[in-house]
């Protein structure tokens, strides 16, 4: 006999743990922040200066796996942000499994709709502005 999976119990869960993961890394990130006195070569009167120029374009996702190595609190706000952006998005993938499961197949449709959604917003919307 297959033991039932619970899915609402799994979709607790990853948005618990995801809140809380990313929470870590912001506030790891905020005291990086004051204790080495700004992150990615700038100082944090520059960073909490609102005339300057500096925004997350200038973090380069690419540079994140170097910037954690060299405890940049910056590195670890951006982590942070992107572990709370990618929390729901889990919770689609998980919803899409249980409908599937269900054989739902509108439900799957409308969330693999939602997910290209949320994908498109992230990472072609910002690239035409």
């Amino acid at each position: 006999m297959q033991k039932e999976i619970d899915l609402d119990l799994i979709t607790s869960y990853t948005l618990r743990t995801g809140v809380i993961i990313s929470l870590f890394f912001i506030l790891a990130g905020t005291v990086l922040l004051f204790v080495r006195n700004g992150g990615m070569n700038h100082t944090l009167s520059y960073l909490s200066d609102f005339n300057n120029s500096f925004n997350s374009h200038f973090i380069p996702l690419g540079g994140i796996p170097a910037g954690l190595a060299s405890l940049d609190g910056i590195y670890y706000i951006t982590t942070g942000l992107w572990v709370l952006i990618f929390t729901p998005i889990s919770v689609v993938f998980i919803s899409i499994i249980d409908f599937l499961k269900d054989k739902n197949r509108l439900y799957v449709l409308m969330s693999i709709i939602v997910l290209f959604n949320l994908f498109f917003a992230m990472l072609v919307i910002p690239r035409i502005t």
